[in-house]
Order: structure tokens, then C-alpha cells, then sequence
């Protein structure tokens, strides 16, 4: 497949340097970013995907799970800051 794809000028600077540094043609560094991006994402979908799947059969509504990790998340800074003051 071909894929034609604009990008801005400094971007494009960007590419053909790193490029160049990895010794690869500008194809051959995009392509080999493409797969990783591709097999970053299906690490995380295939790692989280019980966890995600336990808490979608919990019921629990997305705002529930929000806020449940944000009182968490509070609850650590709380026990951080007692922790270091």
C-alpha cells in the first residue's frame, strides 16, 4: 500500500534528520515507526485488556471510575505530602 501524508516543514526537517541518523532511507524510518506505534498499542490493549474487561462486567460507569482513581490518586499525594512535611 502507498500512503501520501503532508506534513509541516519542520516536522519534515525533523524526520530527514532522524533518518539520516539511524543510517535508514525516510520509508524505511517510517515504516519502522509505524510498526512500533502499532506494536505499543497492542502491548497496552493485550496488558490492560483483563482489567479493562473486569471493570466493564463491574457495571461500574465510567464517572464511578473516574472518580475513584482521582480520590485515590488524592489519597497518595495526601499520604506523600504527610510523609515529607
Amino acid at each position: 500500500m502507498t500512503v501520501t501524508i503532508h506534513l509541516p516543514t519542520d516536522l519534515e526537517t525533523s524526520l530527514r534528520q532522524h533518518a539520516a541518523r539511524s543510517g535508514q532511507e525516510i520509508g524505511e524510518f517510517v515504516l519502522q515507526a509505524v510498526k512500533e506505534k502499532i506494536a505499543k498499542a497492542d502491548g497496552l490493549v493485550e496488558s490492560c485488556g483483563p482489567f479493562a474487561d473486569a471493570v466493564a462486567a463491574s457495571g461500574v460507569s465510567d464517572d464511578e471510575f473516574d472518580e475513584f482513581f482521582e480520590e485515590a490518586r488524592e489519597d497518595v499525594w495526601q499520604e506523600k505530602q504527610g510523609k515529607t512535611g
